[in-house]
């Protein structure tokens, strides 16, 4: 059987907690285009999950829209990249008051209501949309028959099944996982999952294989051995600077200058109405080596659905 890889990037702002800073320009609309550009150049596939809120409270919807409606069109002249929606449903325009960022919050005819609001705002771009990520990969029990219901036929999350783990770094044993059909007919492509004891947590816990947290050379030994990998990834860490986790190159010099330094200049620099831009993240450089890692290896890449 052939390798299938599929990139994943959501696309969206960065509120969690001590990494916190929801400017659009950079995390959406600049982040994004970053990584269209990069995968371009390397004629590789991915799929972007456009998150249709803007997170923070202190973002103003409609020019959170106004970059995502500008993103969208900027993105449609890309061939590599499928567009699909994510919903984060804090601050969503529908009829019940969207109070609660996580999709699983909301019973089934609200997760509907929602679903095909999202179908709705990308018909006005000319994009039909059939898949569909949850913000935080959070689902309840009517997620699957909600999207059944309103025309999606797949979906990209990470199981947290400690039985059917793909990568276990406590033991370096590899297991496959394939899409596989969910009841109500919906596909599910889980992103690829992995065990770690976490440097964040001091636990052990199950996250997604993303280059958020891994370095390739910790992680590429096991994508070799999986015939089926979707690799998740986060626009915002292209030009905006955080908390890094789990094992990065210059990961505690990255973190003491972000905690002491960085953090509070760009709180700072908010409150002034000014948005930074930092073209020199440990991220972005992760990045460009996961990506390169794949061209140079041949792998094919595929959208979600493919």
């Amino acid at each position: 059987m052939s390798k299938k890889i599929y990139l994943t990037f959501d696309i969206e702002t960065i509120v969690s907690r001590l990494s916190y800073n929801p400017t659009f320009h950079a995390s959406v609309f600049l982040g994004g285009m970053y990584i269209a550009h990069e995968l371009k150049k390397r004629n590789l596939k991915a799929t972007f999950y456009i998150s249709l809120s803007p997170k923070g409270k202190e973002i103003p919807f409609l020019k959170y829209i106004d970059t995502i409606n500008l993103l969208i069109d900027s993105l449609k002249s890309f061939e590599n990249i499928k567009i699909e929606p994510h919903i984060h449903a804090y601050k969503l325009p529908v009829s019940f008051d969207c109070l609660e960022d996580e999709f699983s919050k909301y019973d089934k005819d609200q997760q509907k209501e929602l679903l095909t609001w999202s179908k709705e705002f990308f018909k006005k771009h000319e994009i039909r949309v059939k898949n569909f990520r949850p913000g935080g990969y959070n689902v309840n029990d009517s997620y699957y028959e909600a999207l059944s219901e309103t025309g999606f036929d797949s979906s990209s999350v990470l199981i947290k099944n400690g039985d059917t783990v793909n990568i276990d770094l406590l033991t370096g044993k590899t297991q496959e996982y394939f899409p596989f059909i969910t009841k109500h007919g919906v596909k599910e492509y889980p992103v690829t999952s992995v065990r770690v004891k976490s440097i964040k947590r001091g636990v052990t816990e199950i996250i997604n294989l993303s280059p958020d947290f891994f370095t390739i050379e910790s992680v590429k030994t096991h994508i070799e051995r999986l015939s089926y990998v979707n690799i998740n990834f986060h626009s915002f860490s292209m030009y905006n600077n955080r908390l890094a986790r789990e094992n990065h190159q210059h990961q505690i010099y990255n973190n003491i200058k972000f905690l002491l330094l960085e953090k509070w200049i760009n709180k700072f620099l908010r409150r002034k109405k000014i948005e930074t831009i930092n073209h020199n993240t440990i991220f972005a450089k992760e990045f460009v080596r996961w990506v390169d890692f794949i061209e140079k290896k041949g792998y094919s890449t595929y959208f979600i659905g493919e």
